[in-house]
């Protein structure tokens, strides 16, 4: 940040005493400053920089809104939106993988392409913002434009595509002539759907939109970059030590809520056909279904398709919602909080006195070069400047395990949380609608409580900078111990043919183990289905009667079909003479099937109620994490010297987003396709997303990973309180 000496280098004086006011031992010469925040020149504010108003046009009317509280609501509403953005990302970027035939550790990467965006521009942003001269408003507006950018740059693939997918000219093919490529034949089918989907994949990939949004969220990231150090500290030179803790805390309230609340966003545009407006959504989804407001009930491919051609419901796991819709209003909330934050003045006035220790310049400090102490501008040399001042924080112990704690963290919050949408409905069975719904309302409220707590404690209490380090340790100790019982959370696998039983049940699949940790190739294949020459490249689960989930209809030997919706809205089919299903009944639309019978779909763990108490455990978890944010935050900014702070905010977020950020992404998503059982095939090569996944496997090494992370920034954390220097902070309110 500025130093307080930068702000008001005519207006501050030094004067000897013997004690600070604030109980810490005063400078080797006794000297104490005094600031007078009251006293600004007026003719400073007569600059057009230092009004508020937009370019030349600063009318007087205007003034009145340059003050540290609407900024922080301006400033708030963006972090926020950013949040949001991140949030909305995680809960579309499973169905970005079956558009776009990705595996996790890709999608992590696309995800993960923010912080390599960010870490670009962080370092100089920050060193440039905290100069006597830099109108950090303009430069945090100027990068929410860029992130309004960058929303409707990861948009563009849906418009380039057109949201075509093989299989739904598959299905349009199989309503005009009434043969399903799903049933079994005693003839080998034609490859021609193999070859359709082959064109279409061509397609995706030749068209490059991988790429497309790797550049949309790495563009994103830089936009990111000036949000939270210079607006946290151009709060901080404008309010008292003391009120900086409470204007950060409450301003942290909101932007907290922003992934819950984009969690939100998604489950709900993932509701949406694909081609809507164009397509009749009442004709998609089950009318009569429960469940129908918590899963996908929407096709991808809006607003080009007629919904009713589609032949499938949300339940399909072929099923993708509108992915894309809602990076266009997250845009333009964008660009619009733009517009107030480019008015905001470079400096406010102050209304308020405070008194610090002052400590004779350091020739080493490239932000100390003062002449004297009656009021000299500090003077910034530009590469040897910050060469320097890098070197002065890689030499704070304290802020070292600060840094790396926060790497820790951020591993969690860009790796475990980036894929919680898909953990969950990979545990408890639920769609990604579902999931990403579920997140949302149990995150959002505890969000909020987590900040507020975490804000009101600090105020109170007056917890000291080394106090502030020993509550993040406790804290991280704490979440720590939460993924214990996180283990203990899931639903069972259900039996699928040839992937976790055999066809006839004579084999399980083993529960996972660490120490006896190996593959099993896939045997969808059995006497039963052989002389049906079925296509590896078709997903179509159905569930049995005698509740076993197998590949297609083919795979379970299945000849015939019969439909049994009461309404046109939707085509439910019924699969009939299965070789491969023992005898069971099947209830379906009010009727009764007994025999061997198939319905699509996999089978659900109608008999799981874990999903109670995962509510419970989220809820516990997000308002610790969310109480964490704050003391940390503040940790950092008292752990440097006066003039350090942006840039310890900008060097802590590089090399937080560099150890953390970049990689951890793509380290779960590669865990996570460690655990996968079977994935897609597609042109004769198996490729694409995973089908389904060994639910232990996921759970241990997903669980295992994350619980690793916060043991490593509870010990961080530890070794910061135990070397902590009393006199390192720059604030003495709080030694």
């Amino acid at each position: 940040m500025t130093s307080f000496m930068e702000r008001n280098s005519s207006l501050y004086r030094g004067e000897l005493d013997s004690e600070d006011d604030f109980g810490i031992p005063p400078s080797p010469d006794g000297r104490r400053l005094t600031l007078d925040y009251a006293e600004d020149p007026e003719e400073e504010f007569k600059l057009h920089e230092n009004r508020c108003g937009c370019c030349q046009c600063t009318p007087d009317c205007c003034q009145c809104f340059a003050n540290p509280a609407l900024f922080s609501v301006v400033w708030t509403f963006a972090i926020t939106l950013c949040n949001l953005w991140l949030g909305y990302t995680q809960g579309i970027l499973t169905t970005v993988e079956k558009v776009f035939d990705l595996e996790s550790k890709l999608s992590g990467f696309i995800y993960g392409s923010n912080d390599l965006g960010f870490v670009s521009m962080i370092l100089l942003v920050s060193y440039f913002g905290g100069k006597p001269n830099a109108h950090r408003p303009k430069m945090i507006a100027i990068g929410i434009i860029i992130m309004a950018l960058s929303c409707f740059f990861f948009a563009l693939p849906h418009f380039g595509t057109g949201g075509e997918r093989y299989w739904y000219k598959i299905q349009l093919k199989e309503r005009t002539s009434g043969i399903s490529s799903l049933l079994c034949r005693a003839a080998k089918q034609s490859n021609e759907t193999v070859e359709m989907e082959c064109d279409a994949r061509q397609r995706l990939k030749s068209g490059g939109w991988v790429i497309t949004m790797v550049i949309a969220q790495f563009i994103s990231g830089m936009g990111e970059a000036p949000l939270l150090p210079l607006g946290t500290t151009y709060l901080d030179d404008h309010v008292s030590k003391l009120n900086s803790v409470l204007y950060i805390g409450l301003s942290l309230i909101l932007p907290n809520t922003g992934q819950p609340l984009g969690l939100l966003l998604s489950s709900y545009t993932l509701r949406y056909h694909v081609n809507w407006p164009f397509a009749d959504s009442t004709r998609v989804g089950k009318a009569n279904s429960v469940s129908s407001s918590y899963t996908l009930r929407y096709h991808v491919n809006w607003p080009f398709a007629d919904s009713t051609r589609v032949g499938i419901d949300y339940e399909d796991p072929r099923w993708i919602g509108a992915w894309w819709l809602g990076f266009v209003p997250i845009g333009l909330a964008f660009l619009l909080t733009a517009v107030p934050m480019m008015c905001f003045p470079r400096k406010m006035r102050h209304t308020h006195t405070e008194e610090v220790v002052f400590k004779e310049p350091d020739e080493d400090d490239p932000l100390e070069d003062i002449e004297n102490v009656e009021g000299q501008l500090i003077k910034f040399d530009d590469i040897p400047g910050l060469k320097r001042l890098m070197r002065n924080l890689m030499t704070n112990m304290v802020y070292i395990t600060l840094v790396l704690a926060a790497a820790c963290v951020l591993s969690i919050g860009n790796g475990f949380v980036t894929f919680l949408p898909k953990y969950i409905s990979v545990q408890f069975g639920l769609s990604t609608s579902a999931a990403a719904r579920l997140l949302g309302f149990t995150v959002l409220p505890a969000a909020m409580l987590g900040t507020v707590a975490s804000t009101v404690v600090m105020r109170v209490w007056h917890i000291s900078d080394r106090g502030m380090v020993l509550l993040c340790a406790a804290i991280s100790f704490v979440l720590c111990l939460l993924t214990i019982p996180a283990m203990g959370l899931f639903c069972d696998q259900q039996p699928f043919a040839g992937l976790t039983t055999s066809y006839h049940g004579k084999w399980h699949r083993p529960r996972f183990n660490f120490l006896n940790f190996h593959t099993y190739a896939p045997l969808i294949e059995d006497e039963c289905n052989q002389a049906c020459h079925c296509l590896d490249e078709e997903f179509a689960p159905v569930c049995g009667a005698n509740d076993v989930t197998y590949f297609s209809p083919c795979y379970a030997g299945c000849k015939d079909r019969t439909k049994v919706s009461n309404t046109s809205e939707l085509e439910i089919f019924v699969y009939s003479h299965c070789a491969c299903v023992h005898h069971g009944v099947i209830p379906l639309e009010g009727r009764r099937y007994s025999g061997s019978y198939a319905e699509s779909n996999q089978c659900p763990d109608e008999d799981c109620t874990s999903d109670v108490f995962l509510v419970f455990l989220l809820f516990i978890t997000a308002f610790i994490m969310t109480f964490f944010v704050t003391p940390f935050m503040i940790a950092i900014l008292r752990s440097v010297g006066t003039n350090e702070g942006p840039m310890a905010f900008g060097a802590a977020g590089f090399f937080g987003r560099i150890l953390g950020g970049l990689l951890a992404p793509v380290i779960f998503g590669a865990v996570i396709d460690v655990s996968c059982i079977i994935f897609a095939k597609r042109c004769g090569r198996t490729e694409g997303e995973c089908l389904l996944y060994d639910v232990d496997a996921n759970r241990y090494l997903t669980i295992g990973l994350t619980g690793i992370y916060f043991w490593i920034s509870f010990m961080l954390l530890s070794a910061g309180w135990v070397v902590f220097e009393r006199g390192r902070g720059n604030s003495s309110k709080y030694k």
